[in-house]
């Protein structure tokens, strides 16, 4: 297993996060009760009518969210990438070890 480059795992979760946010950002503003009624379906059934703001949402808003979760995928992706590099190794080392 080869080693994985930690800041680009995080870098690359970190983009797919953020676009993912800026998508449903959209999907909201287009189609709120559809986008509503998909997440609630996969939430198993979950009524998310009841937690549905009322409150226009600002560009702002959007943007606060879209990178704040663009900076959590980016840290999940390095913490992933460095548990990865660190399992692997350690398969690698114990395999050698008992190998014939």
């Amino acid at each position: 297993m080869d080693k994985l480059s930690v800041l680009s795992v995080g870098i690359a979760l970190g983009v797919t996060s953020a676009l993912t946010s800026m998508l449903c950002a959209l999907a909201v503003a287009i189609w709120p009760e559809a986008t509503l009624d998909f997440f609630g379906a996969i939430m198993h059934g979950l009524d998310l009518s009841a937690v549905r703001s009322t409150a226009p949402t600002s560009p702002g808003r959007v943007l606060y969210g879209v990178v704040g979760l663009g900076i959590v995928g980016l840290l999940a992706g390095v913490v992933y990438a460095s548990i990865y590099n660190v399992v692997a190794t350690w398969r690698r080392s114990s395999k050698s070890r008992f190998s014939p």
